[in-house]
């Protein structure tokens, strides 16, 4: 049976005599008065952090008659409320002392979010995303708050500083503020802050000023002479074929460099690009499929069948499609398709790889014979209204995109060979052909 602890009086306190070693006298619920032999009399409470737990080391509350037996009994209350609340009393009582000695720095709380145990994310980092947001935090804003406390911090503070970061980059202004936003609730969260002021920072309007992938600004001879230029290359064969290959199937530079031969049937002429990816070891990304995680099917014509057999050739040998010239166990760097382009004589704002897709999708919207909707699909876009997106996600509209990449490949191999032929006037042809035949299955006009 627990033995039953009388609570203390003033009186006691008061007349308890100091003896040649120190002892205690209880007042229950683990508060105890340790009475010295120099006569010191010392309040100290020790407590558990779970059931079952063993007793942390005491809390040493203060000295009587200093702190009054009512005050003592207070303050273990306190404490008991912080407990009963899930929190440790000494990590309370150690941050409420550095906050008191200014030690809890607007830096010291980005670091303790972003790198300590208890990071609030609800997916953990890995250590480079780690690294990538600390530096950003490190080389932007750290500076400008040195050795100032968080507590001190104001939401203009935090105006000024994200305003001149977006001088410099949106993008990096914008992350920023982001995790600001949640920095400051980790501050509240633990207690280092009453209020977390960043959220306003929300209203800022940080945005982009809209700038297009670099491309040709219209559709003419350029595009003959495009594919001139990337077959008289001096570079390396398989950078030919990728920039070949991406013309003619217009899928994301990730999506193409990171493939893996087994996801193309060559019999029924798909390329089937996967959500995801086996991670290479070494290999940062490799796991990237489908952006927007959406799996979906490149169609294959003649010509891209040419061109993947001579890739073939070269690669065959390796499970990647586009393995690096330098190690079979990596993949052709992303830089490798633009620095070709501009060793081709074209300037960064002149054309980018990124831009053949644009090239595509205005070629194929001026030929007028196919539909927002099949376009859409084989750019693997997704659909802006999500009310919309949610009825349309199941229409493939195979039939039509099938034709689209042999009609597609066919009017590039037409232009390289004989000239520039207006898309508007390819599509008629195309219309007027169709008209004329009995045909279903789509016809080379050239």
């Amino acid at each position: 049976m627990a033995k039953i602890i009388k609570p203390l009086t003033d009186s006691e306190c008061q007349n308890a005599k100091a003896r040649d070693t120190a002892y205690d006298l209880l007042d229950g619920s683990n508060l105890n008065l340790r009475v010295y032999p120099s006569g010191t009399k010392t309040w100290r409470w020790k407590y558990k952090k779970a059931k079952g737990a063993k007793y942390e080391s005491p809390i040493t509350l203060g000295n009587y008659p200093a702190l009054s037996l009512k005050a003592a009994r207070q303050k273990r209350e306190y404490y008991e409320s912080m407990l009963a609340d899930g929190r440790d009393p000494k990590t309370e009582i150690t941050r409420q002392q550095a906050k008191e000695s200014g030690a809890i720095t607007l830096e010291s709380i980005v670091k303790a979010w972003l790198c300590g145990d208890h990071h609030s994310q609800k997916k953990a980092l890995n250590k480079h995303t780690q690294h990538k947001k600390l530096r950003k935090f490190e080389n932007h804003l750290f500076p400008k708050f040195k050795k100032v406390s968080i507590e001190s911090v104001t939401l203009r503070d935090l105006r000024e500083a994200l305003n001149e970061i977006y001088r410099k980059s949106p993008d990096t202004a914008q992350r920023i503020r982001n995790d600001l936003i949640k920095v400051f609730s980790f501050a509240v969260q633990y207690n280092y802050i009453e209020t977390n002021i960043a959220r306003d920072l929300d209203l800022m309007d940080l945005s982009h000023v809209k700038r297009h992938r670099a491309v040709f600004d219209k559709i003419d001879s350029r595009i003959p002479d495009l594919i001139h230029k990337i077959k008289q290359d001096t570079g390396q064969p398989l950078t030919k074929l990728f920039l070949l290959i991406t013309l003619h199937i217009f899928i994301r530079s990730s999506e193409l460099r990171y493939a893996r031969w087994s996801e193309i049937d060559f019999d029924k002429k798909i390329w089937s690009v996967p959500k995801s990816r086996e991670l290479i070891d070494g290999v940062r990304h490799s796991d990237r499929g489908a952006k927007l995680n959406k799996a979906y099917e490149v169609f294959l014509s003649r010509q891209t069948i040419d061109l993947l057999k001579q890739v073939y050739d070269i690669s065959g040998n390796s499970h990647y499609v586009f393995p690096s010239t330098n190690s079979s166990g990596k993949f052709l760097s992303e830089n490798t398709a633009n620095n070709a382009l501009r060793r081709m004589g074209y300037t960064k704002e002149d054309l980018c790889l990124h831009g053949f897709r644009a090239i595509a999708r205005s070629t194929l919207q001026e030929m007028g014979i196919f539909t927002y909707e099949a376009l859409e699909r084989q750019l693997n876009h997704t659909e802006k209204n999500a009310n919309t997106d949610a009825y349309k996600h199941i229409a493939h509209h195979i039939d039509e995109r099938i034709i689209m990449m042999t009609i597609w490949s066919d009017w590039l191999e037409l232009v390289e060979k004989e000239g520039f032929v207006s898309p508007y006037e390819y599509g008629k042809r195309y219309e007027r052909q169709q008209r004329e035949s009995n045909f279903i299955q789509p016809k080379s006009v050239i």
